[in-house]
């Protein structure tokens, strides 16, 4: 006798698969930036599948951390691009980032003299 998953449980289903697939690896990239670890938490997060493809919250933790982790290697150019990409996203869904990471947002706006 087969099993059947009820119709419900698929989108459910699929959609902690999707979560988990890029938790996994944004916690990481974070994890490896709060330990000081810049080069590694990049690799990681250059490493990631496309952020598109992620809901707000999480695109915006990405950007923020990729942007952070630009510009603790001193690139600059790419940390502002980041850091302009999460900020777009606070702006236009506010709350997306935890208060601790807005935080972290407003205070790197400022270093790279973006107007937070």
């Amino acid at each position: 006798m087969a099993l059947r998953v009820p119709h419900l449980l698929c989108p459910a289903v699929l959609l902690t698969t999707v979560l988990s697939a890029c938790s996994g690896p944004l916690s990481e990239g974070r994890s490896e930036f709060d330990k000081g670890h810049y080069a590694a938490a990049r690799h990681v997060l250059t490493s990631m599948d496309h952020p598109g493809k992620w809901g707000v919250p999480e695109r915006a933790e990405y950007a923020l951390y990729r942007g952070l982790s630009c510009g603790a290697l001193g690139d600059v150019a790419h940390a502002r691009a980041f850091l302009a990409e999460a900020r777009a996203l606070e702006d236009a869904y506010p709350g997306s980032l935890p208060a601790e990471d807005d935080h972290r947002l407003r205070a790197a706006l400022q270093t790279y003299e973006m107007d937070p």
